[in-house]
This record gives structure tokens, C-alpha cells and sequence, in this order.
């Protein structure tokens, strides 16, 4: 019995040490169409960078001051009618969404700062728009990981 238990708290310690695993979310506009959100740390990047030729258009929001990241934006896409496609909160940096073509306004809001720019999505297109606010956070010096 304590060997089983010896085994299992080995096999946890191996899962622990060997890192957390990409853990970008996602779901489903109100198209149908699929999106993915994430981007925090190496594995989601990496993750997110092998799925980009899926999507149509890809949001970062990033502090305008250092460029480094920014987490927890509400990202909110209406279409060319105004009807709401997608609604929700960014679990990372990284907002990467399937639309079909046809205009669309893309607002992201940071805490209180809200931005707006308008894109128009074409068969095949892989747009990407841009999102920078006033937050004072720092890059971490070359080499050091979060």
C-alpha cells in the first residue's frame, strides 16, 4: 500500500516540476465560429502561434508605455448591424477569433480605458488590430522568466 502511494506522489511531483501546460480558453461567437484567448507565459504563446491561420483576426492589448502585456481586457465585437458577435473577458494578452466577412467594431476596455478601431474582414483575411493603454507596467529584464 505505501509503494502505491509512494508511486502516485512521485507521478505528482514529475506533473509539478514538469510545468504548467497551455491553458489558452476559448469558445464560440454568436456566429458559431470559434475563439481562443490566452498568451500568458511561453506554452500559451506557443500554443496560440501553431493555431493562427485558423482565425481571421487576431487583438493584442499591451501597455502603451513598456509594450509588455496586458491580461483581463473586455473584448467586445459587434458586426456592420451592430448586433454583438463576441463578448468577453481576454484570459491573456491575446484575443484570436474566427468572423465571417463583413464589418465589424472592435472595442477592448482595460479597467477604465475603452478603445475602439473598425475592421472589415474579407474571405481568407488574417487581420490583427492593436490595442495599447496608459498602464505603467515594466518588461522584465532579458532572460527572467514570470
Amino acid at each position: 500500500m505505501q509503494q502505491a502511494a509512494t508511486r502516485i506522489s512521485i507521478s505528482m511531483l514529475a506533473i509539478l516540476l514538469a510545468g504548467p501546460a497551455a491553458s489558452t480558453s476559448g469558445g464560440k461567437t454568436a456566429q458559431g465560429e470559434p475563439y481562443l484567448t490566452g498568451g500568458v507565459g511561453a506554452a500559451e504563446l506557443e500554443d496560440l502561434e501553431k493555431q493562427r491561420q485558423r482565425f481571421s483576426l487576431r487583438v493584442l492589448t499591451a501597455s502603451k508605455g513598456s509594450g509588455a502585456y496586458l491580461a483581463d481586457a473586455v473584448i467586445k465585437i459587434t458586426d456592420g448591424s451592430g448586433k454583438t458577435v463576441l463578448d468577453t473577458t481576454a484570459d491573456g494578452p491575446w484575443l484570436y477569433v474566427n468572423l465571417k466577412p463583413g464589418d465589424y467594431k472592435v472595442t477592448a476596455t482595460y479597467k477604465t480605458q475603452v478603445r475602439q478601431q473598425a475592421t472589415k474582414i474579407q474571405a481568407n483575411d488574417r487581420r490583427e488590430i492593436f490595442f495599447y493603454f496608459d498602464e505603467a507596467i515594466e518588461r522584465l529584464p532579458k532572460g527572467e522568466k514570470s
